[in-house]
């Protein structure tokens, strides 16, 4: 039997605060509460040894690995941030959570609600960004999250059990001002890797085997119309693979642009989160969760524009 998938929609949005250097984050548990978590209470680890250099150019990265251990349950989560040196004001977080049900160890992921977040004062909800009424804007960035793959009857000894790993990607997209529309693809212009270990190592270690299904040659493929604030919320996702027949897929996709130009007068980023389930002839279901932050080509190069960054 092929099930029925029905994605849910992925919030992106969490309180954050950076000040003095501390970053903080609202993480929603159970039944619609919240706890905070900081960097200085809960750090578990933090580094920047391991990040790519921070594509704006005057801005410095670094990541931490949280936790709490409450007696309704725990918190494990990573956050990534990266803040301008002239104004550490103008900061972005990003990253994901896992809240476990009291008892389960940390270590059974399928036990747990995940969650994602993306914010920084340029995606504020009461600052709305001011849109171009006419012309394309291109952005290209990185797309991250939790992969999944439960196995179907075509995997023989593999059939009934799932397999969880980090994925990262390169996420390319297209708005049209005019028409008000966002368009575009995770893993075409490059395969979707996975990245066991690199920031939930105490659950998914790179020592651990790769998943036998691996995400490479998955596309996955979004269209969204915006609103005049330039948020968007649908769940118009494809997904697609060379050699498996991928009978079903559900998602939602959900984003913000940024209240920050760029030299050309274009929104400088747009970020947001993915929920992507599909369904294989064999049974087969496999789920993505994720968020994704892209920059113009002029953000990444403001002075030698687009051709510059391309190349």
């Amino acid at each position: 039997m092929i099930p029925t998938l029905e994605a849910t929609r992925q919030p992106f949005r969490a309180r954050t605060t950076f000040v003095d250097n501390v970053l903080s984050i609202d993480v929603r548990y159970h039944h619609g509460r919240s706890r905070t978590l900081d960097t200085v209470r809960h750090h578990d680890a933090e580094w920047g040894l391991f990040l790519p250099q921070p594509l704006q150019p005057g801005h410095t990265s670094r990541e931490w690995l949280l936790s709490e251990n409450h007696y309704d349950g725990r918190i494990m989560l990573y956050t990534v941030a990266s803040w301008n040196d002239a104004d550490p004001t103008d900061y972005l977080a990003a990253g994901w959570w896992l809240v476990y049900p009291p008892g389960a160890p940390y270590w059974a992921v399928g036990t747990a609600t995940r969650g994602v977040f993306i914010d920084g004062p340029e995606l504020d909800p009461a600052n709305p960004p001011e849109l171009p009424l006419s012309g394309t804007a291109a952005y290209v960035g990185s797309a991250g999250g939790l992969y999944e793959y439960h196995y179907g009857r075509a995997w023989g000894e593999l059939a009934d059990e799932s397999e969880y790993t980090e994925f990262q990607g390169t996420v390319s997209l297209t708005a049209n001002f005019d028409k008000k529309e966002i368009a575009g693809c995770l893993g075409c212009l490059d395969e979707i890797e996975t990245t066991p270990g690199r920031h939930l190592f105490p659950i998914l270690s790179s020592r651990d085997p790769d998943v036998t299904a691996l995400p490479a040659d998955y596309d996955l493929h979004f269209a969204a119309s915006f609103d005049d604030k330039g948020a968007f919320d649908d769940t118009d996702v494809t997904v697609t693979h060379p050699e498996r027949s991928i009978t079903q897929a559900a998602g939602t996709w959900r984003g913000q642009f940024s209240n920050v130009s760029d030299v050309d007068g274009n929104p400088r980023r747009v970020v947001g989160s993915t929920e992507v389930l599909f369904a294989e002839d064999d049974g087969s279901v496999g789920r993505f969760t994720g968020i994704f932050d892209a920059l113009t080509p002029a953000t990444l190069d403001p002075d030698n524009g687009y051709k510059a960054a391309a190349d």
